[in-house]
């Protein structure tokens, strides 16, 4: 794809125009391709519009009637997170999470996957955990299936892993955490997160406030 054709789609993400993006990666696979690479961007304006396109443009194929090449791209995205694959799945674990969120009918057994392939990786844990917090209640048996790793997390010394564990937690209302949680409420740091379309940011402590709020009320 030539320059002008790639600032286009550059453009459009960070529009968030995905109604124009998906027409045009229905019509030229090109600019899928290029969506594609912008999952691997380091300017977070472009990688978080990319998962979501990426996402969108899953969920159309499957409406119509491409459900075996939503597959494949799945697959296509966990084969980059094996060994096998000579490189790390940067945005892997998002991607996956956003197509399930998306399409409901994928979370067994990709959900349970997704932490499987990610959660002892330390370049993919805060996707795993920001994967587990976009899927939300309906990832509660795969948390509690792998709840000894994901409970580990806490002891990382990086707040934006703290901060997602926190906000993961509490969006699946996961009661084992509350203790975890408590120890980190007069934390001050900084932490910002990617929810729905935006960042947000909150302190540490906020995040593990807002997160015992939720499991508390959840009863779980």
């Amino acid at each position: 794809m030539d320059k002008p054709q790639k600032k286009f789609v550059e453009d459009l993400l960070r529009k968030r125009d995905f109604g124009r993006l998906l027409d045009l990666c229905d019509r030229d696979m090109r600019f899928w391709q290029e969506v594609r690479f912008r999952l691997y961007d380091i300017d977070e304006m472009l990688r978080w519009p990319a998962i979501e396109m990426a996402a969108r443009f899953m969920k159309y194929r499957w409406q119509s009637g491409q459900g075996e090449k939503v597959r494949q791209y799945i697959r296509t995205l966990f084969w980059s997170l094996s060994d096998e694959s000579g490189g790390i799945g940067w945005s892997a674990p998002q991607t996956i999470s956003e197509i399930i969120a998306l399409i409901p009918e994928l979370i067994d057994p990709y959900g349970s996957m997704m932490i499987a392939y990610s959660i002892d990786e330390p370049p993919l844990v805060k996707g795993c955990l920001w994967g587990i917090g976009r899927l939300s209640r309906s990832i509660v048996e795969a948390v509690d299936f792998f709840k000894d790793k994901i409970l580990a997390v806490f002891q990382s010394d990086d707040e934006e892993t703290l901060g997602l564990a926190c906000w993961a937690m509490g969006e699946t209302g996961f009661t084992l955490a509350l203790p975890l949680l408590k120890k980190l409420l007069l934390r001050t740091d900084p932490v910002q997160i990617y929810i729905r379309g935006d960042f947000r940011e909150s302190t540490l402590g906020q995040w593990a406030e807002e997160a015992i709020g939720k499991i508390e009320q959840s009863g779980r």
